[in-house]
Formats: C-alpha cells, sequence, structure tokens
C-alpha cells in the first residue's frame, strides 16, 4: 500500500507540475519559518532550566506605589521573613562592580554577593568544591570554568588567591569551588561569588528602608501549594513590618510577591510579549500553509473523480480509497516538510546572527524536535487527505462517468474552498495592517521626545568605578570639558540605560497625609546643559546662585538646609500644583527637610518607552555624588574620536581603573531592539502569508478558469464583451479578499490595540492603515488572479467550445 502511494504521489507530481510546485513551495517556507521560529520560542521558555529543581525556586518582585513590578528587594527582607517564617530557606544575590587585581591584569568584573545559604537554595553544577561548606567564611570565592582560565590559566584553581576592589575596600579571596560556565539560556550571571557583607545602618541606611529595592532576594519552596500560601500572606506580612504611624497600610504603597525563577526571564515587558508573538506568527504562517495546501489538495482530489468511480468500477472499496488517499497526502505532506526543514537549515545561520543566538536543528539528541516535524506530516497531511478520502471516495461511478465533465465537488466543495482562501487572506491582511502599525510606532519611539537630546551625548559608565577617587572624578570632568569639540560634562546619580533613582516622600506645607513618593535623582552642574533638556517654567540651576548646588546633602545636624530643587512635570499634579508657573518659589518637605522649587523641566525619559516616566525631583549638588554615571556632550561629527581623546584623558588620570563609555543613542537602542524584533518578524511573515495566499489563490483561479472554460465560450457566444467576461472573473476571484479584510480589522484593531496600550509613548491607530494594507493586498491579489482571467476572457469562443 504504502509503496503504491508513493508510485501515486510520483505520478500527481509529474502529471500537474504546476499545482505540486505549489504546493510543496507553500507548505515548505511555511514549514520552514515555523521551525525557526518554534526554535527561538523554546529557547526564549528554557531560561533557567539547567538549574536543578529549578521549579522550587521564586524570586519576591516588589511594586512601589504602583510604578511597577521589580526583581527586586529592601536588603534586610530575607531577615525580616525569617521572623515570621522561621522555617523559609532563602538566600540573597547582590550585584556588585568591582575590579580585579590578579598578577598584572587589571580587570572589571561584576561579582555576586550571596549570602552563606546561597547553595541550599540554588543547585548549580560544581566541578569542584564542597556544596555544604562553599562560602561559609568571609574570605571565601566561588567560579566559573570561564573566569578560571581567565585568571589562572589550567592550573587548578582551588585554593588560588584572588584579590578584589570594591569601592577602594581591597579584600584577598580564596578560591574554594568551581562552577560549571553558565549556558546561554540564563539570566544569572554567577561568575565570581563571594560571600554577602551586611552592611551596617550606617554605612547604608538604605538595606533596611523597604522602598530601598537593592537586591533580590531568592527562596525555595517545597511545592507551588506553599508558594500560593506564602504570596497570600505578604500583604499581612508587609504590614506587620512596616513603619509605624503610616495613615495607610504599608501594602497599598509597597506590595511583594513571588514569581517562579522559570518565569522570570520572560515576566517583564516586552519579553513575554516578543516571545508570544513569534509564537503567534509561527503558528499562523504553519496555518497559512496548511491551508494553501489543503486547499489545492482539494482541487486536484476533484480532477480525480472519474479516477475514483474507474478504481470502484474494478473493485476498489471505500475503506481501501480511503486509506490510499490519505497514504497519499501523508507522503506529500512529509515531502513538503522535508524541503521545508532543509530551507530551516539553510536559514539559520543568517538568522542566528541576525539576534545573536545559537539555534540548530538537532535531529538525533532532540526528540521533541523530531516529535515537532512528524506531528506537521501527520497534521498537515491528514487535514489535506480529508477531503478526498472522505467525500470523493463516496461517489458512484455511474454518475461521475455519465457527467460530461469531472466533478467539482459541488456547492459545498465551492465555499469549503473559498472559506479557506477566505481564512488565508484574513491572516494575510491582519499581518499586513499589525505589520504596518508596528514599523511606524517603532520609527515614532525612535524619534520621539524624550525631554532631552539623545544625539551628540555620550555616558561615562565606568565613572562611578570604586577605584575612582572623588578628586580623580572631578579632575577627569574638569579635563574633559576642556578638550576640543566637547561642550560640556556632568554628573548624576540617573543616566539613561540606569534608571534606578531612591525614592523620597514629599508634600507641600499643610498638606494632610505623609506625602506622595518622588524619585530623587542627584545631578552635579550642567546636568540640563549637557542633556539638552527643556525648562517649562523658572530657571535651571546655576553656581552663580550660592544655594543651588549645596555641598552636601541635607543632615540630621542642619535638617532645614533649604537647596533648590527642579521638579519635572509629571510630578506637578502628584504634588497639587496647577502648572509650571504655579511650582515655582513654592516649598517642598520631606521628613524634616525643606525644599525651594526653582524651576519645572519637561520630563526626562530614561526608560523604556513602555513605561510611565516617574515623577522625578531633581537635587543639585556640588559635593560628591555616589553611584550614577558621567555624560559628555559633545558636537564633533565622529563619536569615536571624542571617545578616543576621552579614554586618554582617563588613562593618564586613572591609569589603573578600566574605561568604559557609549553614546546615550546607542544605549537607548536596547530599548527598542525587542519590538524592532516583532517588527521585522511580522513584515516577512506579512510578505509570506501574502505570498502564500496568492499561490493559493493562483491554484484555484488556474483550477475554476479550467473548470469554466465552456461556460465563457457560450457567455462569448451570445454577446458577452472580453470586458463582462474579465469583471466577472476578477469580481469572483476578489470577494473572497473583499470578505478577508471585513474579518481581519476587526481582529487586528483588537490586536494592535493591546498592543499600542503597553506603550507610555505610542502612536494614534489610523485608519490608513487599514485602508492601506487592504488595498495593497487587494493589488497583489489582482495581479495574481489578472493574468488568468485575462488570457481566458480574450480567447476565441470557438477554441473554447471545442475545449470539451
Amino acid at each position: 500500500m504504502f509503496s503504491h502511494s508513493l508510485l501515486t504521489v510520483y505520478r500527481s507530481l509529474t502529471r500537474r507540475r504546476l499545482y505540486a510546485a505549489l504546493n510543496i513551495l507553500g507548505l515548505a517556507v511555511g514549514v520552514a519559518v515555523f521551525l525557526v521560529l518554534a526554535l527561538v520560542v523554546r529557547f526564549e521558555a528554557s531560561f533557567e532550566r539547567w538549574i536543578p529543581h529549578a521549579a522550587q525556586i521564586y524570586a519576591i518582585r516588589t511594586n512601589v506605589m504602583n510604578t511597577g513590578w521589580e526583581p527586586y528587594t529592601m536588603g534586610d527582607l530575607l531577615e525580616e521573613l525569617r521572623t515570621d517564617y522561621p522555617q523559609v530557606v532563602g538566600a540573597r544575590v547582590n550585584m556588585r562592580p568591582a575590579v580585579v587585581r590578579q598578577g598584572g591584569t587589571i580587570t572589571a568584573e561584576r561579582v555576586t554577593e550571596v549570602d552563606p545559604t546561597f547553595f541550599k537554595v540554588f543547585d548549580l553544577p560544581l566541578i569542584a568544591g564542597d556544596r555544604a561548606a562553599l562560602l561559609q567564611a568571609p574570605d571565601e570565592v566561588v567560579i566559573t570554568r570561564t573566569e578560571a582560565r581567565k585568571y589562572f590559566g589550567d592550573a587548578n584553581p582551588i585554593g588560588q588567591r584572588l584579590t578584589l576592589d570594591f569601592n577602594n575596600a581591597v579584600r584577598d579571596y580564596r578560591v574554594v569551588g568551581e562552577l560549571k560556565d553558565t549556558p546561554p539560556t540564563t539570566d544569572l550571571k554567577f561568575d565570581l561569588l563571594v560571600p554577602l557583607q551586611v552592611p551596617t545602618p550606617e554605612q547604608n541606611p538604605r538595606w533596611r528602608h523597604w522602598g530601598a529595592l537593592d537586591t533580590t532576594t531568592y527562596l525555595r519552596l517545597a511545592n507551588p501549594a506553599g508558594a500560593r500560601a506564602l504570596d497570600a500572606e505578604l500583604d499581612r506580612f508587609t504590614d506587620r513590618h512596616g513603619r509605624p504611624g503610616l495613615s495607610r497600610p504599608l501594602h497599598s504603597l509597597i506590595s511583594l510577591r513571588l514569581a517562579p525563577l522559570l518565569a522570570m526571564h520572560l515576566i517583564v515587558p516586552p519579553a513575554l510579549a516578543v516571545v508570544t508573538a513569534l509564537g503567534v506568527v509561527g503558528t499562523l504562517t504553519l496555518l497559512l500553509a496548511a491551508v494553501n495546501y489543503v486547499n489545492l489538495a482539494t482541487a486536484q482530489a476533484a480532477m480525480r473523480a472519474r479516477e475514483v468511480a474507474l478504481r470502484k468500477v474494478l473493485g476498489a472499496t471505500r475503506p481501501g480509497l480511503i486509506a490510499q488517499f490519505m497514504a497519499e497526502s501523508v507522503a506529500m505532506a512529509g515531502l513538503g516538510t522535508l524541503v521545508g526543514v532543509a530551507l530551516c537549515e539553510l536559514a539559520l545561520p543568517q538568522f542566528n546572527a541576525a539576534i545573536g543566538v545559537a539555534l540548530k536543528l538537532d535531529y538525533f539528541r532532540d526528540p521533541g524536535l523530531d516529535g515537532l516535524i512528524l506531528a506537521v506530516i501527520v497534521a498537515v497531511g491528514l487535514g489535506a487527505g480529508l477531503y478526498p478520502a472522505f467525500v470523493l471516495s463516496r461517489f458512484q461511478p455511474a454518475a461521475v462517468l455519465a457527467s460530461a465533465r469531472s466533478p467539482g465537488g459541488g456547492r459545498a466543495a465551492g465555499r469549503l474552498r473559498e472559506a479557506l482562501v477566505i481564512l488565508q487572506f484574513s491572516i494575510a491582511i491582519a499581518f499586513t495592517i499589525s505589520t504596518a502599525v508596528i514599523a511606524s510606532q517603532s520609527q515614532y519611539i525612535q524619534r520621539a521626545d524624550l525631554g532631552f537630546r539623545r544625539d551628540g551625548l555620550i555616558e561615562v559608565s565606568s565613572f562611578p568605578h570604586p577605584g575612582l577617587t572623588q578628586a580623580q572624578r572631578a579632575r577627569l570632568l574638569t579635563a574633559w570639558r576642556a578638550l576640543p569639540g566637547i561642550v560640556s560634562a556632568t554628573q548624576s546619580d540617573s543616566t539613561p540605560g540606569d534608571p534606578d533613582a531612591p525614592v523620597s516622600s514629599y508634600r507641600r506645607p499643610g498638606a494632610a497625609g505623609d506625602g506622595q513618593l518622588v524619585h530623587d535623582v542627584t545631578i552635579g552642574p550642567d546636568f540640563f546643559k549637557t542633556f539638552g533638556a527643556r525648562l517649562l517654567a523658572g530657571r535651571l540651576p546655576d553656581t552663580r546662585h550660592g544655594a543651588d548646588f549645596a555641598p552636601s546633602a541635607p543632615s540630621p545636624a542642619k535638617p532645614w538646609t533649604a537647596p533648590n530643587v527642579v521638579l519635572n512635570a509629571r510630578a506637578l499634579s502628584l504634588l497639587g500644583f496647577h502648572n509650571a508657573l504655579d511650582a515655582i518659589g513654592k516649598p517642598l518637605i520631606s521628613g524634616r527637610r525643606s525644599f525651594l522649587v526653582i524651576g519645572v523641566v519637561a520630563d526626562l525619559r530614561f526608560t523604556s518607552p513602555r513605561e510611565a516616566v516617574e515623577p522625578t525631583l531633581y537635587w543639585p549638588t556640588g559635593g560628591a555624588i555616589d553611584g550614577g554615571a558621567a555624560a559628555v556632550r559633545y558636537d564633533a561629527a565622529d563619536p569615536k574620536a571624542v571617545i578616543s581623546q576621552m579614554g586618554a584623558v582617563w588613562r593618564q588620570i586613572a591609569p589603573t581603573e578600566p574605561f568604559e563609555a557609549r553614546t546615550v543613542a546607542g544605549e537607548l537602542e536596547s530599548y527598542y531592539r525587542a519590538d524592532d524584533q516583532v517588527g521585522r518578524m511580522l513584515t516577512l511573515a506579512a510578505v509570506l502569508a501574502v505570498l502564500i495566499g496568492c499561490v493559493g489563490l493562483y491554484g484555484l483561479a488556474s483550477f475554476n478558469t479550467a473548470r469554466r472554460v465552456r461556460e465563457i465560450g457560450i457567455r462569448k457566444t451570445l454577446g458577452a464583451s472580453t470586458r463582462d467576461i474579465l469583471q466577472l472573473l476578477i469580481s469572483q476571484f476578489l470577494r473572497p479578499v473583499v470578505i478577508a479584510a471585513l474579518i481581519a480589522w476587526p481582529l487586528a484593531w483588537l490586536a494592535m490595540s493591546n498592543w499600542l496600550g503597553s506603550f507610555d509613548q505610542r502612536i494614534g491607530l489610523s485608519p490608513l492603515y487599514f485602508i492601506s494594507a487592504t488595498a495593497l493586498t487587494l493589488l497583489i491579489a489582482l495581479a495574481t488572479v489578472g493574468g488568468q482571467a485575462f488570457s481566458v476572457a480574450r480567447a476565441e469562443p470557438a477554441l473554447a467550445l471545442r475545449h470539451e
């Protein structure tokens, strides 16, 4: 039976080459796109699954004043939890910049500070070391295989010494464990693990401040039920341990929730939206290809009605015919899928280079992949074989053989084929509309007003490096300002690419309640000049005004120091001001400190366009600024040359510290990259969807025109003109496309409304996107069937009537 089916498939391929090529090409393209995107989705969904027992690990996320969920907590949260839930197994993880000094090598690293209980939470795969005894002493360090080779070559790293410099605090560590390198499917870069040094309140008052998000806290819970129970208790726990005297429960200001470690990679927008979009695009592209295959297969099956009748006359049974048609269809689907897999292999290297991953088709060690390919073959093959197997196999031989032409399956078959074309073009038009909207949104956010000039701006991310002294930082700023082509230089503790800022409660004098939470940004001289901020009212801080740049932050010894501050536009209504002018000259109170508003600037967006700009207070200071980075405004054409000059100055002033700088425009691109990838994927999907839909439309047009040659000849004999016939055919061919547009519009509107709703900065959903996408699709479809319709419409009636 199988060999006979293969022989039949071969005959079908050679007899009807056009239909065979359209079938195989459409299915192969759909399978290739589906496999590539399925690999991407599986890659993104597999993050942290390399960690044993990862399903038992949860991270605590914090939401301060409904500003969004962050995977961080205050530093002391774990100790607070243990007072109420002593059975909790947890560990804190804190990333810190450091300089590793090993021999003559000086390297900037991100060191991970962890609790001694870290390996009770994370069963990371070890190469060497006693898991139960690791990181119990304050001078121990655990490193990965790559780090070990970087610093010790091929020597055994266990027992070796590493010197780490944390903010001028130099510590000597002994290597006690070696970890396997982390795979690409992880966000946890545990390259250097050292014991967490819990600060005293004097060293870091933010460590026990509920609004400070400095640490990631992980818990290991035995089962999901225990996680749900603890999650339900977190609001009450927060209220019990919060600051007394608040006018409302603390959990209404600061919320805590558990998040599974396995969900962390996709839990932050737009990661989940991107992966979901890729999955939808891949699935719909495969569906389009399968529908196209089924459509053409049913059209071809109708041509085989006489063959079915003859087989029945010669003794074939209906079960035998059903089995034959199903086997033929599965074999044809297998051939199309095989070509699709080959196309996938050809496309993967370019795709990997484009998105920076290393995906591959591993047929021998990936049973999931083999199962997926087999499922595609079976699903498409059985779907395409249903019509000929169960419909044509019940035709009566006498009726079929007595007919002047092969039956097309009647109205039901015609409606089925038209419905499939409508489905194809509904998806194609929805893809096209979505592509236009996403492309427009991507262009808009890259040109949108950020409140500052992104071009001509350089961020020096190594400026807060712990090895630099405050005197060196001041000398660097002064030296950079003197370089040719540099307009200004400044320092702050919040810059593009580093949106985190401390939060404090502010209120106007006489206002009731605890005030409103506002982000604090400490800025140095020339901050607004360097960033090119737009002043809305008042004035900007100026060194000529003594109160503008206080030498240091207010302290309990000077509680009523009144430094001048600047607000952003978002803070106005929150703090009770009617407009920007209303805020000028008004005082604000935070605890025992008071401030005077001297200016209001437009919102400076240092975060993703999806996130709302937070209400912000800019506090100028002439003293030292902890953390943050430096920014330099330049007017030279070549940023690389400017960065090179700045690096030369850096090496003169701080020769022992690494220099890192990049343009702000390049840094901001990371915010747009994910949506750009979705846009490119949807563009590809839209092109393929329209192409596959047109392949199906072309095949059906060929089938229908071949069946209507005699009818058209009679119409022309009775007086119909070529124009009349052309209008008749084209209107019938394009009717499914018009119906598809009516279905696609509400679907695309709903999808794009939800997608645009995730942006704080967004375009309007204009009807032009819907009209232009539909018009483009109609033009392509018209070009697809117009040639066939014209050749049939202008044929001589005599030839048409002689056709049969």
